[in-house]
């Protein structure tokens, strides 16, 4: 138990919306994404035919051992992947440096070569997509950014764009995509509703070596989000929400610190994990502020250490130059100090909110009244007992 509670700042206001609610996109904002997702999935499933009769979309070696447009019929399908798909999508803190972003990847089923690699070329997908967005970005008012080695990005409006990663899967298992895809929204349904995990609909994983990222210089790439969107799922099961509302609450307090952070999504979300594992425990939805704090307390030791990716375990997320290690460092010591400063010690309902406001931001509204002040007695009384060095006694050899 703390001397201030804050828990009503961040999920509990009644008459205004507490920070949880100020991090929710607009909901116009949401329904354009999810328009501009509709337009742009329907507009290459219509094109995805044209790959069938040219030899522009395929490897070389491929068309030499087949008759000229003999290539295989293309069916594509969409997976929604990151921050939207995870439920930990905020609003920008600092526009227009920082957007929203909707990741769609988009599965094409082709046949492999003997050298291991798709039969489709690199190269030759992302021009497909290119070629196809381009009337309907014009049609929209849309820009289509081809800067970006593994993605295609639709850039909606000035704060928002759709990135469109393109993934090949074996033709034989691309049916197994299919029912994945058809099942991802009743599975993330399920664990929201805690549904034991015996009783989940059960998926046979496709090898993961087998799920090929395009590159823009041509070269394909092992990569599967699924692998990374199971990781967070299995996070959520084990926490409960509380752990996408900590993970939603540290991105925007970066957000708010750094208009271009090198600190990532992903690292904060490994992180939090981390935090919460060693707290011991299991996270209650009671005290969001408490949980910030103790979170905070652990994350320079984490931030110090070596954060591994969860799905690919010789990355580093953490792997910044010393300066960027330095500042990151430097302000998460200083995020911790002012929070437990100002829950353990102030006695101050002013302070507590204007401290949480220093390090998130203005979407913390300013209600002194909304915080609850305890006695310091039972604050000591109530917290956990410290563990205390049993004294070293010395031995004495007077009389």
């Amino acid at each position: 138990m703390t001397l201030a509670n804050a828990h009503a700042l961040f999920c509990g206001l009644k008459s205004e919306p507490s920070y949880l609610a100020n991090l929710a996109i607009d909901e116009l904002e949401r329904k354009g994404l999810m328009d501009a997702r509709r337009q742009i999935r329907s507009a290459l499933k219509d094109a995805a035919k044209a790959m069938t009769f040219s030899d522009d979309y395929w490897q070389d070696s491929h068309t030499r051992q087949i008759m000229a447009r003999n290539h295989a019929t293309i069916q594509i399908k969409f997976m929604t992947q990151g921050s939207f798909a995870y439920k930990t999508l905020n609003a920008p803190a600092q526009k227009p440096n920082q957007e929203i972003d909707l990741d769609d990847g988009m599965y094409v089923p082709v046949h492999f070569l003997s050298n291991g690699e798709p039969a489709l070329a690199a190269k030759g997908l992302f021009r497909f997509v290119e070629q196809t967005l381009l009337p309907l970005c014009r049609d929209n008012g849309w820009t289509l950014d081809i800067s970006k080695e593994n993605c295609v990005r639709v850039k909606l409006w000035p704060g928002a764009h759709v990135d469109i990663p393109i993934y090949s899967v074996p033709q034989d298992q691309f049916e197994e995509i299919v029912e994945a895809i058809a099942l991802e929204s009743v599975n993330f349904a399920d664990s929201m509703r805690g549904m034991a995990r015996d009783a989940k609909p059960k998926l046979k994983r496709l090898p993961t070596d087998k799920i090929m990222l395009a590159q823009r210089d041509g070269t394909w790439i092992q990569s599967d989000p699924k692998q990374l969107h199971d990781w967070v799922m299995a996070r959520v099961e084990r926490y409960g929400p509380v752990y996408q509302r900590l993970c939603r609450f540290f991105k925007g307090w970066r957000d708010f610190e750094w208009a271009k952070p090198r600190l990532s999504s992903i690292c904060i979300m490994c992180a939090v994990d981390e935090a919460l594992r060693r707290m011991n425990g299991y996270p209650t939805d009671q005290r969001d502020d408490e949980l910030i704090m103790n979170v905070a307390k652990l994350l320079p030791e984490i931030f110090d250490g070596t954060i591994p990716n969860p799905v690919i375990k010789d990355l580093c997320l953490n792997s910044w130059d010393d300066d960027v290690k330095a500042e990151i460092l430097a302000k998460v010591r200083a995020f911790r100090d002012e929070v437990v400063t100002a829950l353990e010690h102030t006695g101050d309902a002013r302070i507590v909110v204007e401290t949480f406001r220093r390090k998130f931001g203005d979407r913390i509204r300013y209600r002194p009244d909304a915080v609850k002040i305890n006695s310091k007695i039972e604050a000591i009384r109530k917290a956990p007992a410290a563990t205390v060095a049993a004294p070293v006694i010395i031995p004495s050899t007077s009389g």
